[in-house]
């Protein structure tokens, strides 16, 4: 159960370390109004990927004999899937022009904040196509694992989340960030996923062999 857990946690953080929208609002949002308005716009775009977790997580049981059959192949497209978001991080250049006078926001704010993040994540139609092979990456299908589903998803969620949390602290905290140390980040990131992709693709070939 702690493994299946620990592994939901790893899904979480997979989903929301690719450079993208989500982040760029993270950025902007915790320079610009302060920490807590970085937290809910992560907590935004953590909800809707724990709903795709869902969705992702009860759909795969669905076609579960196709799974355990094809584990394998599954674990090398998950490989390739992450390694191509990785190279893509890696030759992506970041530029940003955050308003550097902190404010701090209202009630409202923040939840405007999340609402925006959570529809920047809705309206990337990959994004389903990513959790759900992270999902099978990981075998976590329902009709697999011996943990509560609802326990699965929530870590997910939480995984993902931890993830936000270390990064509006290091903005917050630690970091004086400018355009080149972002990209550095991004470039050791994106080296960190390729890394992966390349331990599940191999895992997936020994499996096949």
């Amino acid at each position: 159960m702690t493994t299946e857990l620990l592994k939901a946690l790893l899904v979480g953080i997979c989903a929301a370390v690719p450079v993208g929208p989500v982040l760029m609002l993270v950025i902007q949002k915790t320079l610009s109004s302060g920490r807590a308005a970085g937290l809910m716009t992560g907590l935004g775009s953590a909800v809707a990927d724990t709903i795709y977790a869902a969705v992702g997580f009860f759909t795969l049981s669905v076609i579960q004999d196709f799974v355990d059959r094809n584990q394998g192949l599954i674990m090398i497209a998950g490989g390739v899937l992450l390694a191509i978001i990785g190279v893509n991080m890696f030759l992506k250049r970041i530029s940003f022009n955050p308003d550097v006078h902190v404010r701090t926001p209202g009630k409202l704010p923040l939840l405007s904040y999340a609402l925006q993040s959570m529809v920047s994540v809705f309206s990337n139609p990959a994004a389903i196509a990513v959790m759900m092979a992270l999902l099978a990456s990981f075998g976590l299908v329902s009709d697999a694992i011996g943990s509560p589903a609802i326990l699965v998803i929530l870590f997910v969620g939480l995984g993902e989340m931890l993830y936000w949390w270390v990064v509006t602290l290091l903005l917050n905290k630690f970091l004086k960030l400018n355009e080149r140390s972002l990209n550095i980040l991004s470039k050791a990131a994106s080296v960190v996923i390729i890394a992966f992709a390349v331990y599940l693709a191999a895992k997936g070939t020994i499996m096949i062999v």
